[in-house]
């Protein structure tokens, strides 16, 4: 029963004034499947076992209360985090006894129909173990440098490339200690005479503490540095150097301890007047790493300084765009200027970081005597021994060799139990991921037998957690076969170097990145999807995930797998945008890639949380997208402890407060899922990703640029989906396989375009699409240049012409349109698409998401405040009539509508919280319909005295009490009663008038509860209340004279765990566990939340 229907303070009465209305909606499967969900629709788990305490007693009861409340499936992780409950004889991963008990749960997945999944390796992040030898790992490219002069037959022993583990890039003098390595090439070039220029005599440096030793600044170790203080009055940290003669400069490499801080490199010749070469940090991916080269045009002077002014930025900051604060001393581990020619920002280019974009870094052009021709490389491998001794016959001239070759980054899976814990294997090859694959799967297949595959039907790749990685062994091979030209002229860019040019360099990086996403993409995500395929089992992956710890291509990632996931948390961990993006590029990736599904990694970061806390998050990121929830999270029960096992992530298990009335919820949860599975998704936008590495959503600076205009949607789509997927549809629609169209294609604001997306454009226009952004000039990369840049430019012309975004906005090319710089709405206007939904609310204030269903159009809409919202909504529907569909119990009512232009107005009226669902479904046999909200009543306030129970053992009161008015219990001075977790009971005999009964619904509200409540009148339950209004029809349970009311209201652990914290161990009542995300002290700090039954009590009339 609807439990909406009276408005706070006033009762609601709906009545039809128009004839021949039905007050129902057709019983077809859309509305009987709305009222009880298929599986499909239910919610998932990760299901967690933290350290290896696993019963198999505890698996089944799990599974069983998982089926009593409607949870579909759970996803197994084998974690070293977590805790609450220990078992004397623990299950470790990978022993007979760990895969018995694997099969014991797919056995019992299996006999109550409920959906496993596994992890791909121990702990949660990625695909690694003990199993993955070295060689199979993931790798980083490293090196060597040594300086001849030829003219001669030499033979010199080439030093090893530095090999320790770690992140890139290894600087010669700090290799401790040394790891795997292998050869790759050794290639010999020309030494530019700029590298030959010597180092301008003596240097001496000075802080505003005096001098210093330079030395250990310029030793190409960064285990070495200086402390640089800041001056108190002026904050500022300046370290200056002069030399003795002038120095010609081209770059600079800065590193520090914990990043690069905001400052500027200065040049003086005289010591006086000086010069700023570059501005620090400059432009900064999510982790910023801690090395960074900055190249300028050339400059010759004697006086340097860097000057700094604030301390390095963290990942929020760099997302918040803010000004960190002045630090008291900066610690450098590098300040080294460099004669000859670099590369821009080559650490973020050549992959041992990267940036989210990288207009702006452009590498300086410099004199052909400075850089490297690509004529002189010479490939010298075939002529260095196995010991490294390098035999050549070199021309006259200075040579500089490189003996490239690969070293570990060390990655390994996390967070892992011992037995399970090894390196994460090298992402980028098709044949180690396929023996990792091998190596994890065929344990299981064995001990499994034929639940393998049945009940245990998906692997699940969490958020890539395993840093980055920049080579791999067939990366040569795998170069050339994605960009049609050879990788080995062009290595000693990957050192820095300039090769040819700087354009020419630039151009190869962006070529090199673009194959390492491609190579994560198909040779990962790919090759783990297609090998479990085969096996009958499917992928869940959130492929890479929020936090881009690497480079990628998230839509390409998630091409790959079976069902995209992103992720949203209770209480970030990451800056907010990050999730949104993250959840938007899941649904985006689902929609051009005809998925189906977008899975969600949902309410993470939370401790004990309300169902109605719950309820209001969700329904946000309903209308996102998200229509399938794998709660994260619900750890292994191996015991009937209370509170229970628990791992990071809101809890959501048996041994929670409210385990058992937690079906209405997960009802309400699976009514939004299954409505937003329905047919297609219905969006205008189609936003064009960055064609160059990363590819991803833009969770950084402004956003998504243009900003979507109020009342519309979008979908992001990548290169290779519309290169694949997209066609010219009639009217000028953009149309995919499956059925999704868009009327507006907005292009990056970039004016690099690679010449397949080029000419799909030219196509699109040329058939009728509306397209807007900025005319091409240049191709990215190298394939086919310089030709390529001539076709591009051709392209432009014809079909931009002389729009330039300023004096010319707009053109016409065939049957279609090009936009450049005019406001996004004005386009869509002009293209005859208005607002799908014109509530005049922000998406903060109402958000909302449309699907279409053969005939029918679904429409949630979210009401995220806290006031009462109404609305006449205008929707781009026509010739329909609109009914309400309420998730929270089921039902559907009719809605007052009025025909207009291609349009239907609809007046809502929305509670606090509340979400509905406007369902079009069936031809509007007038043109307009209104339903009469009248006013009910208030039949009386149901006040004290109320008898209060707590239970037995568990720090309350054993005898019943007596309150004579109702209040949070967190008010009561017996701290039993004030940390109280668990369920009390409230009683309360009504003396009913008959004249209340008179032609009337009666209904009983409870005013504001902590946290849900069960409500039983004379013996009998008439609903369980989760979420507010906390109100429920009892008419038909009264009898004239005397009832009987019983509330039992439930709250949640962390009240209890807050009373526990300032206990002796001894006087506890709850088991110890491990303490909140985020810390402990929240609640004891904070005070415990509200909880019991606070009203006011008041019997509400609904009179027809």
């Amino acid at each position: 029963m609807s439990n909406r229907r009276f408005l706070p303070a006033m009762g609601l009465l709906i009545s039809l004034i128009y004839p021949g209305i039905n007050l129902f909606a057709q019983e077809n499967q859309l509305s009987k499947e709305f009222k009880n969900p298929p599986p499909a629709a239910r919610p998932r788990v990760w299901w967690h076992w933290a350290n290896s305490n696993v019963t198999k007693e505890g698996i089944t009861k799990d599974f069983e209360w998982m089926k009593r409340v409607g949870i579909q499936g759970m996803q197994l992780g084998d974690v070293a985090s977590g805790g609450g409950q220990t078992v004397e004889k623990k299950l470790v991963f990978g022993t007979p006894e760990w895969l018995d008990a694997v099969k014991h749960a797919a056995a019992e997945a299996d006999r109550l129909g409920l959906e496993m999944a596994m992890f791909t390796s121990g702990g949660w992040s990625l695909t690694g173990g003990p199993w993955v030898k070295p060689e199979m790992a993931m790798k980083k490219l490293v090196w060597s440098e040594t300086q001849l002069e030829g003219g001669k037959t030499l033979t010199e022993k080439l030093s090893q490339p530095p090999s320790a583990e770690g992140a890139g890039p290894l600087l010669r003098n700090g290799n401790r200690p040394n790891g795997y390595y292998k050869d790759y090439a050794v290639v010999a070039y020309r030494t530019p005479a700029a590298e030959l220029a010597g180092t301008a005599g003596n240097v001496k440096a000075s802080t505003s503490r005096g001098a210093v030793h330079f030395v250990s600044l310029a030793d190409e170790d960064l285990s070495t540095g200086i402390s640089v203080p800041a001056d108190p009055s002026t904050k500022k940290a300046v370290i200056s150097w002069t030399y003795d003669l002038p120095f010609k400069a081209k770059a600079i490499t800065i590193a520090g301890r914990t990043g690069i801080p905001f400052g500027r490199v200065q040049a003086s010749a005289d010591g006086v007047n000086f010069k700023t070469l570059t501005t620090t940090p400059g432009k900064s991916g999510y982790r910023g790493g801690n090395i960074r080269t900055y190249a300028f045009p050339e400059v010759t002077a004697r006086y340097f300084r860097f000057e700094m002014t604030n301390a390095p930025v963290r990942p929020a900051d760099v997302i918040s765009e803010a000004t960190t604060l002045a630090d008291t001393a900066y610690r450098l581990t590098e300040l080294r200027l460099v004669t000859g020619a670099r590369v821009n920002r080559w650490e973020d280019k050549a992959g041992f970081n990267f940036l989210f974009e990288y207009d702006g870094t452009a590498t300086p052009d410099y004199p052909r005597t400075s850089v490297i021709r690509k004529e002189d490389v010479i490939d010298l491998t075939s002529l260095m021994a196995a010991d490294g001794t390098l035999r050549w016959n070199a021309p006259a001239g200075n040579w500089t060799i490189l003996r490239l070759g690969y070293a570990l980054t060390g990655a390994k899976n996390r967070p892992a139990v011992p037995a399970a814990l090894g390196y994460e294997v090298d992402k980028m090859d098709k044949e180690y991921v396929t023996e990792y694959m091998n190596g994890y799967t065929s344990p299981l297949v064995k001990a499994l037998g034929p639940l393998y595959g049945k009940s245990m039907q998906y692997m699940v790749m969490d958020s890539w957690e395993a840093g980055i990685q920049n080579w791999t062994d067939k990366m040569p091979e795998e170069f050339m076969k994605r960009r049609a030209y050879a990788i080995l002229p062009y290595l000693p860019a990957l050192t820095g170097r300039v090769v040819e040019s700087g354009e020419m360099s630039d151009r190869f990086l962006w070529d090199f990145r673009r194959t390492l996403v491609d190579l994560i993409a198909e040779n990962h995500y790919g090759t783990v999807t297609s090998y479990l395929n085969k096996q009958g089992v499917k992928t869940y992956s959130e492929a890479g995930g929020v936090s881009l710890e690497s480079i990628e291509d998230a839509l390409l990632n998630k091409k790959y797998v079976d069902i995209p996931m992103g992720e949203f948390w209770v209480r970030d961990l990451h800056p907010s945008s990050m999730y949104y993006e993250d959840v938007r590029g899941a649904a985006s990736a689902s929609h051009v890639y005809g998925k189906g599904l977008v899975a969600a990694e949902a309410f993470t970061g939370g401790n004990y949380e309300s169902p109605a806390r719950l309820k209001s998050i969700a329904d946000y990121w309903f209308t996102q997208g998200v229509n399938r929830l794998v709660f994260h999270t619900s750890a292994h029960q191996p015991l009937d402890s209370k509170p229970g096992n628990t791992m990071v992530g809101t809890h959501i298990n048996r041994n929670i407060t409210w385990a058992e009335l937690a079906k209405p919820f997960m009802t309400y949860l699976s009514r939004n899922a299954y409505m937003l599975q329905r047919g297609r998704y219905a969006a205008d936008i189609l936003y064009l990703l960055n064609e160059g590495a990363p590819s991803t959503m833009p969770f950084w600076g402004p956003g998504i640029q243009p900003a979507t205009p109020e009342g519309y949607s979008f979908d992001y789509i990548n290169a290779d989906a519309l290169l694949s997927r997209v066609s010219g549809g009639p009217d000028g629609k953009l149309v995919l396989p499956d059925g999704l169209t868009y009327s507006v294609l907005v292009l990056p604001e970039t004016q690099e375009m690679s010449l397949p997306v080029a000419r799909k454009i030219r196509q699109l226009v040329q058939a009728g699409a509306v397209v807007v952004g900025p005319k091409p000039v240049k191709v990215p990369g190298l394939t086919a240049f310089p030709a390529s840049d001539d076709e591009l430019r051709e392209i432009g012309s014809e079909v931009w012409g002389d729009v330039n975004g300023a004096s010319r906005t707009v053109k016409t090319y065939g049957n279609g349109k090009i936009y450049w710089n005019q406001p996004l709405q004005k386009v869509l206007m002009n293209a005859g698409v208005p607002p799908d939904v014109d509530n005049h609310r922000s998406i903060a204030e109402v958000s909302f998401i449309h699907r279409i269903d053969g005939d029918t159009d679904i429409y949630l809409l979210v009401n995220r405040t806290g006031e009462i919202q109404d609305l006449d909504v205008k929707f781009r529907v026509s010739g329909k009539q609109p009914e309400l569909w309420h998730a929270t119990d089921g039902s559907s009512e009719p809605a007052s509508y009025r025909l207009m232009d291609k349009l239907t107005a609809v007046n809502l009226r929305l509670l606090p919280g509340e979400s509905v669902y406007v369902v079009f479904n069936g031809k509007a046999t007038a043109p307009f319909r209104t339903v009469v909200r009248k006013t009910g009543s208030l039949v009386t306030t149901v006040g004290g005295p109320w008898q209060l129970a707590f239970p037995k053992g568990w720090g309350a009161t054993d005898a019943a009490m007596q309150v004579d008015s109702l209040q949070s219990w967190t008010m009561h001075e017996d701290p039993g009663i004030k940390f109280f977790s668990g369920t009390a009971t409230y009683t309360k005999v009504i003396d009913l008038k008959k004249k209340w009964t008179r032609g009337s619904a009666l209904w009983l509200d409870l005013g504001k509860v902590g946290d849900l409540a069960v409500v039983s009148v004379n013996g009998h339950v008439t609903d369980t209340l989760w979420h507010a209004p906390y109100r429920t029809l009892i008419g038909g349970f009264l009898k004239p004279g005397k009832n009987t009311v019983e509330v039992k209201v439930t709250n949640k652990w962390t009240n209890r765990i807050a009373g526990d914290m300032a206990l002796p161990a001894d006087q506890k009542i709850l088991s110890p566990g491990p303490p909140p995300f985020g810390g402990g002290g929240r609640a004891v700090t904070t005070g415990p939340p509200p909880a019991g039954l606070m009203g006011p009590v008041r019997l509400l009339r609904e009179d027809w």
